[in-house]
């Protein structure tokens, strides 16, 4: 992670921010720091890095964050997209809205929403899933350890279309 202030703070704030249902929104307000721009505006590894902020949020928010210490659980997004449409400059302030939309097995399933006033900037779908040594962490377990109970929602047909795109690209590198 190359945000590391930011995700310091995301760490200590998360400590007095309302906790999350595990479908619920998070919001953080962010602004663009010189270090984010490259010529002139926000460059476009910077909204990846930012992204995992985002769902650093939920984590802790939603009550993972002990296990993720405690269990040595590490965050890996498997698969990710990013459609950018209006960009960000240097001082501007905006919004990142994370989400989970849907997960399987060992998968959770992201939209994250970089949004300026109202106009949405940046839209990403993130796969990621939560590893310790041993592989991947189930779902089922990471959503004990939040003590919620929660009830899966239909699959939105953008994650059956980026499953579709993940397993293309994975039967490609099976070779390599």
């Amino acid at each position: 992670m190359r945000l590391r202030l930011r995700f310091l703070w995301l760490i200590l704030s998360s400590f007095w921010k309302k906790p999350l249902d595990l479908l619920e929104e998070s919001v953080l307000n962010l602004r663009v720091l010189p270090n984010d721009v490259d010529v002139t505006k926000i460059s476009n590894d910077r909204y990846v890095a930012l992204m995992d902020l985002g769902r650093m949020d939920v984590g802790f928010r939603v009550g993972l964050r002990e296990a993720m210490v405690k269990k040595k659980w590490g965050p890996l997004v498997t698969f990710h997209t990013i459609r950018f449409r209006y960009p960000l400059k240097v001082f501007q302030k905006y919004k990142l809205k994370t989400r989970i939309i849907w997960w399987d097995d060992t998968t959770f399933y992201w939209e994250q929403i970089f949004e300026r006033e109202g106009r949405v900037l940046a839209t990403g779908n993130v796969s990621s899933t939560l590893m310790n040594k041993n592989g991947q962490i189930p779902s089922k377990i990471m959503i004990e350890e939040t003590g919620q109970t929660v009830t899966k929602p239909e699959e939105p047909e953008v994650i059956a279309r980026l499953r579709e795109v993940e397993r293309l690209v994975h039967e490609t590198q099976k070779d390599n």
